[in-house]
């Protein structure tokens, strides 16, 4: 495998398994490495007097599923390597790495229960990657079938928003029925999206404020110098002096 190809993918953490696994099994699969990885691709048995063929086959086999395992090598952060250890085939390593990022386990589904329900947005968090944490723990919690009502899950979403979404959150709470989650979802992103409009409109307004009032000033100012040269060339009719009416005499 291209060693670039590998390397324009997130390496292997603790917190990015399931991406990590579909990006690399697309790398395994478009570079004809997977059916070592997923077992269909197993190491002929030697077979005596068969002129080196089986032996053939299976050093092949050995080059091939080498560079597959260190394809997926290359892919895990440092920090991860210790939990491999001891692996002799690329299949051993999708197994042990399978065994420990995925694991269906009641510590598994408490974790990402907890998650779903202590799960608070921090004022200026990103909404987008607020609700993308979210509906990963939700999918995670699905592929393990645990599946949670719709109604709660919308509630749990709601109230994991921050303090300035009260109004948002009392006007959907205050309808008929809940919207679903992947509605909720949309409703949140939008709110967050106008939101974001309205303050730069504000922002953009108070940048031009002072400029506004500065022009004005200006004209105000312009129009008064202009008023006293008009009075200037006045002629009074009642004393004959410049620069009065003889209604200010």
């Amino acid at each position: 495998m291209n060693v670039s190809a590998v390397s324009r993918i997130e390496t292997l953490n603790k917190d990015n398994y399931d991406t990590w696994k579909m990006q690399m099994q697309a790398i395994l699969v478009k570079n004809n490495a997977w059916k070592y990885v997923n077992g269909t691709d197993v190491k002929t048995e030697l077979v005596a007097g068969d002129d080196g063929i089986s032996a053939q086959a299976r050093a092949e086999w050995d080059d091939n599923d080498n560079k597959a395992m260190s394809d997926l090598i290359l892919s895990i952060h440092p920090s991860e390597l210790k939990q491999i250890k001891g692996c002799t085939s690329s299949r051993e390593i999708w197994l042990r790495l399978e065994g420990i990022y995925q694991s269906k386990g009641p510590a598994r589904k408490a974790t990402l229960l907890k998650r779903l329900a202590l799960q608070k947005m921090a004022d200026g968090e990103d909404v987008r990657e607020h609700i993308r944490t979210f509906f990963d723990a939700v999918d995670k919690l699905t592929e393990m079938e645990v599946i949670i009502n719709p109604d709660l899950l919308a509630i749990l979403l709601l109230y994991s928003l921050p303090s300035q979404y009260e109004n948002f959150r009392c006007a959907i709470e205050s309808r008929d029925e809940l919207p679903t989650p992947e509605a909720l979802r949309i409703k949140i992103i939008e709110e967050s999206d106008a939101r974001k409009k309205d303050n730069v409109l504000v922002q953009n307004a108070m940048a031009i404020k002072p400029y506004a009032n500065k022009n004005w000033k200006n004209k105000k100012k312009a129009t008064s110098k202009n008023e006293d040269k008009e009075k200037s060339k006045l002629k009074c009719h009642s004393c004959g002096k410049i620069g009065h009416k003889a209604a200010d005499c």
